[in-house]
């Protein structure tokens, strides 16, 4: 059985036992089948167990704690969706909002009693801890990300420290719940911690790059959303061209008939001579290599990695 396998079971095992109804069983199927086809097979629980399996632990024993970590990226990622008003074509910006949010509590409460059934008291309150410091840096970040955009203008530190909170969070979240239920060592826990805080804001840093032009289908950009190349520009453009940034901006938000071809080309003109491309590729880069690098430090990783 492969690790698709091992974690469709245990989801449908959790859920067959959880005496939910009907209609939310299925509902919360669809949106995890959904959630697999947009993020890859079961991407938080794969992580956290490709993370104990490197430090040599046992996949069995790290398996509730990977559920536990799938259910509760999905949560996190519907209500983060309904608060910030977008991605409308998901199933659950097509229910109403307070369906959402019901379900969405109902996922989080499912993620809990994944939890729960690890068999060791000491590896529940480990990473019991983990998750709900996690939550707090999330709603923590949440919060900070709805200050920013009520800004003119903020500094890319504190962009990265938003992200950091939250994708950042989610992602050092789960290597750190399979480093510790893989058993390894505490500064391997913190190094492994590292990788997936620098893997998270990598992988926001290219969902921010893409959604900026992707005026059709994303609001990021009508809505001011503080993403990094609006920061970027904010920080970078001079005070002529900033309110000639912030006006195509507001014209964008007033509906797609009055943004038309001229003034995406005059956006399209702006990031390209402000090399707003070339800083979010630069950025990426070196996260990427601190990811790398955190993973370096790492013996029986690097042993593995010979073997292969």
């Amino acid at each position: 059985m492969n690790l698709d396998q091992l974690v469709a079971g245990e989801i449908t095992l959790l859920l067959a036992e959880s005496g939910l109804s009907v209609d939310v069983v299925t509902i919360i199927n669809s949106w995890l089948d959904y959630n697999t086809g947009e993020k890859g097979r079961f991407a938080f629980a794969q992580l956290t167990l490709a993370i104990c399996d490197s430090v040599g632990g046992v996949l069995e024993v790290a398996l509730k704690g990977a559920i536990a970590m799938e259910l509760y990226a999905l949560a996190a990622d519907i209500l983060d969706d309904i608060q910030d008003q977008d991605n409308h074509d998901l199933p659950w910006r097509k229910v109403p909002s307070a369906q959402a949010i019901n379900l969405a509590t109902c996922i989080l409460v499912l993620s809990y009693t994944a939890l729960s059934r690890l068999l060791e008291h000491s590896q529940f309150e480990n990473v019991s801890n983990v998750l709900n410091q996690m939550g707090l840096q999330a709603c923590d970040g949440q919060f900070q990300e709805f200050t920013n955009d009520s800004k003119e203008s903020i500094t890319l530190e504190e962009y990265f420290s938003t992200i950091m909170k939250k994708s950042g969070g989610l992602t050092a979240g789960a290597c750190k719940i399979g480093a510790i239920l893989g058993g390894t060592h505490q500064t391997f826990i913190n190094q492994l911690e590292h990788f997936g805080m620098n893997l998270g804001v990598m992988n926001q840093i290219k969902n921010d790059f893409a959604d900026f032009l992707n005026i059709d289908t994303k609001n990021d950009f009508a809505r001011g959303r503080k993403t990094l190349p609006f920061v970027y520009l904010l920080n970078v453009l001079d005070e002529e061209d900033v309110e000639t940034f912030k006006a195509l901006s507001s014209m964008a938000n007033k509906g797609l008939d009055m943004f038309g071809l001229q003034e995406r080309d005059q956006l399209s003109k702006i990031v390209m001579n402000e090399g707003t491309t070339h800083y979010c590729c630069v950025m990426y880069e070196l996260y990427k290599q601190r990811a790398i690098a955190a993973l370096d430090n790492i013996p029986f990783i690097n042993n593995r990695k010979e073997k292969c």
